[in-house]
C-alpha cells in the first residue's frame, strides 16, 4: 500500500502480533537430529543446504493435505555489517532444520512498539525467510511466487497461508523480505547502497530456481504474483537489467505497477536517511560516513521509530508524498538494480515482452488514500473551509498525492472528468467525497495499472488480461483497528478486499455461502492463469484478452460482465453517485 496510512500501520500491526505471537512470539528455527518418518511432519532434503521438517495443513473446501514448510531462511541474517547491504544466500547446515511452525516476521514499528522490552534483540532483523506450501513433494507442479504488499514498510507471510490457492494443483512460495528502512534505506553508496528489499526478493526467486524441484514444483512454470507494493516490484523487475528473463514466465499483478514513481521511488535518497538519523538523535549535517556508521549501529527499535516518524511528518510536505524516502527504490547507485526508473526504460524500449499478464484493480482503489487526505486537511483545519473547498480543493489534493503541474491544466480536467459542477461550486466536501476516491485511486493505483497492461498487450497481445474486482462482501479490510466513525464515507470495494478471496486472513474473516463461491472462483482464475496461461471458471465462457488499447476487460462481480473502456474505472465512483437518486 503507498501511502502511510495510519489506519492500515495499526491494522497491520495488529494483525501480525495476532498471528504471528500466539504462542510463543520471535521464534528461532531449531534443529533436530531425529529423520524418523512421520506422516505429520515431512522431511526434504534440499541438496548443498540440509534437511528441513515441516508440517501440515489442510484445503478451507475439500480438506485436502498441505505440507508446509514455515519461514525456511533463504539468506543469512543482515544483521551487524550486512544490515542494508545486498543479502547473503544461506549456507549449508547440518541435522534437520524445524521449520514446522511461523516464525519471525521482518520488524515494523506498529508491532514492536507493543513488544516488552526484553523481547528487543538485536536477532529481530533475522528475518530473511520463506514459506513453501505444496501437496505433493513428489510432483512437478506449476509454482506461485507471492509478493506481499504493505507499501514496502509491512506486511508477512503469515498474513497470506495457503488453504484456498492449494485447492488447486500449485505449490504456493510466499517470501518475507526486509521493510521500511532495513530493506530501502540508501545513500547510494557502497555502505548503503539501497534496494536491499528488493534484492531479497531477487534471491527468493533465484531460491526457487535451485531449490523448488524438491518440493514437487517446476521451476520452469513460476508464477510471480503480487500485490500493491509486491506487484510494484514484480512490475518494476521486468524492467531491470540483472533480473534474469529465467525467474518467472507470467505475473499476476494485483493493484499495482512499477512505473507509478510517485510513491515507490526515493528522489532524495540522501536528505531523507539524514532527516531518520536526525529524528533519532544524529548530528543531520556531520559528514556522510559518519552518518552512514551511526545508522548501521542504531538498535532496530530507534531506527524504525525514527523512520515511522520520518514518513508520517513528510507525508503532509509542501511536496507531498514523493518527499518521504527510506522505503522506496532507490534509482542509479551501486545496487545495480535500477539503474533508470521503469517507467524510463520502457519509454526507451526496454523491458521484458514475452510475459502472460494478468492485471487488474478494485473497484474502490481510492478510499484507502483518502483517509490520508482527510487527516492531512484536518490538521490543516481546511475541512470546514467552504471558499478553500470551492478553490483550492483541486490543487490541494494533486499536491499531496504528488500529481501536481504549473500549467494550471489539471483541476479543469479532473473538475470536468470526476465531478459535479453544482458539488464543486457548494463547497460541501461530502458532495465531492465520490469524485475524491476516483482521483485517489486513478493517481495511486489505477492509471499506472492500465499504462502496464498497455505496454504489455503492445507486445503481447494475445497473452493480457485485465480486470476489475467490483464485488462487495460481508467482510472488508476498510478501518482495521481504527475508529472511521467520523470518516464521511465507507471503503467500497476496498484497496486488498481482493486478497480476502484468495487468503483466508485475518482468520476473523470467515466467508459466507456468497463470498465462498466468489473465492473458489477467484482460485479457478489465478490459479488456472498460472498452470496453463488462460485465467478460466465456471460461468465465464471466456475471459477475453485486453487487446484493444483500453479493452476488453473483466468485471468480477456476483455475475460476470464484459467491460469495453478501462477509463470508465476512472471515474466509477462519481459515475455511480450521478447516476443514483437523489434525496429531498
Amino acid at each position: 500500500m503507498p501511502l502511510i496510512s495510519k489506519h492500515i500501520a495499526r491494522y497491520v500491526g495488529q494483525i501480525v502480533q495476532n498471528s504471528t505471537r500466539a504462542s510463543s512470539g520471535y521464534l528461532v528455527q531449531s534443529r533436530s537430529c531425529s529423520t524418523e518418518p512421520d506422516p505429520n511432519h515431512p522431511i526434504v532434503h534440499l541438496p548443498g543446504l540440509g534437511k528441513l521438517k515441516g508440517s501440515l495443513t489442510k484445503g478451507a473446501w475439500t480438506g485436502v493435505p498441505i505440507q508446509q514448510f514455515l519461514n525456511v531462511r533463504y539468506a543469512e541474517p543482515a544483521t551487524g555489517d550486512r544490515r542494508f547491504k545486498a543479502p547473503v544466500p544461506a549456507e549449508p547446515w547440518e541435522g534437520v532444520r524445524d521449520v514446522s511452525k511461523r516464525s519471525r516476521t521482518s520488524p515494523y514499528y506498529g508491532d514492536l512498539k507493543k513488544m516488552p522490552k526484553e523481547q528487543l534483540q538485536d536477532d529481530l532483523e533475522d528475518c530473511i525467510s520463506l514459506c513453501v506450501y505444496t501437496k505433493d513433494l513428489s510432483g512437478k507442479k506449476p509454482v506461485i511466487v507471492y509478493i506481499h504488499g504493505g507499501g514496502f514498510y509491512s506486511g508477512s507471510a503469515a498474513q497470506h497461508p495457503p488453504e484456498y490457492l492449494l485447492e488447486k494443483d500449485v505449490v504456493l512460495v510466499v517470501p518475507q523480505y526486509r521493510l521500511a528502512a532495513l530493506g530501502f534505506l540508501s545513500t547510494k553508496t557502497e555502505n548503503i547502497p539501497g534496494n536491499a528489499g528488493v534484492g531479497d526478493v531477487l534471491l527468493a526467486f533465484r531460491w526457487v530456481q535451485k531449490y523448488i524441484e524438491h518440493f514437487g514444483g517446476d521451476p520452469q512454470r513460476v508464477t510471480a504474483f503480487g500485490q500493491s507494493a509486491g506487484s510494484a516490484i514484480i512490475s518494476a523487475l521486468t524492467f531491470s537489467p540483472v533480473a534474469e528473463e529465467s525467474l518467472f514466465n507470467k505475473v499476476i499483478l494485483n493493484s499495482g505497477a512499477g512505473l507509478a514513481s510517485s510513491w515507490s521511488v526515493d528522489f532524495n535518497c540522501e536528505r531523507n536517511a539524514r532527516d531518520i538519523a536526525r529524528r533519532a538523535g544524529f548530528d543531520p549535517k556531520a559528514p556522510l560516513e559518519e552518518m552512514e556508521k551511526f545508522l548501521l549501529q542504531l538498535d532496530t527499535y530507534t531506527l524504525l521509530k525514527s523512520f515511522s516518524q520520518h514518513m508520517v511528518s513528510r507525508a503532509g510536505t509542501p511536496n507531498g508524498i514523493n518527499s518521504i524516502g527510506g522505503h522506496r527504490f532507490t534509482i542509479g547507485g551501486p545496487s545495480g538494480i535500477f539503474p533508470k526508473t521503469p517507467y524510463e526504460v520502457m519509454k526507451r524500449g526496454g523491458g521484458r515482452k514475452d510475459l502472460p499478464m494478468l492485471t487488474g484493480v478494485v473497484k474502490h482503489e481510492g478510499t484507502f488514500a483518502l483517509v490520508d487526505i482527510f487527516a492531512i486537511l484536518a490538521h490543516q483545519k481546511l475541512l470546514g473551509n467552504k471558499q478553500f473547498m470551492q478553490y483550492d480543493l483541486l490543487e490541494e489534493v494533486p499536491r499531496i498525492l504528488a500529481s501536481t503541474e504549473t500549467s494550471n491544466t489539471l483541476a479543469p480536467l479532473i473538475a470536468r472528468s470526476m465531478f459535479n459542477n453544482d458539488d464543486l461550486k457548494s463547497g460541501d466536501l461530502r458532495r465531492l467525497i465520490p469524485g475524491l476516491i476516483d482521483y485517489c485511486g486513478a493517481v495511486i493505483i489505477k492509471s499506472t495499472v492500465l499504462r502496464s497492461a498497455q505496454f504489455n498487450s503492445r507486445h503481447n497481445p494475445n497473452n493480457t488480461y485485465v480486470y476489475s474486482f467490483d464485488y462487495q462482501g460481508e467482510h472488508t479490510r476498510f478501518g482495521y483497528d481504527q475508529d472511521v466513525s467520523k470518516i464521511p464515507f465507507d471503503g467500497g470495494v476496498h484497496h486488498t478486499n481482493d486478497l480476502i478471496f484468495l487468503f483466508p486472513y485475518p482468520e476473523t474473516a470467515k466467508l459466507n455461502e456468497q463470498d465462498t463461491e466468489i473465492a473458489k472462483k477467484m482460485v479457478d482464475l489465478w490459479t488456472s492463469f498460472a498452470i496453463d496461461g488462460v485465467p478460466k471458471t465456471k460461468d465465464l465462457p471466456e475471459w477475453p484478452v485486453f487487446n484493444d488499447v483500453y479493452g476488453p476487460y473483466l468485471h468480477i462481480n456476483k455475475q460476470f460482465s464484459i467491460g469495453q473502456n478501462f477509463l470508465d474505472e476512472l471515474t466509477v465512483a462519481a459515475d455511480e453517485a450521478a447516476r443514483a437518486p437523489k434525496s429531498k
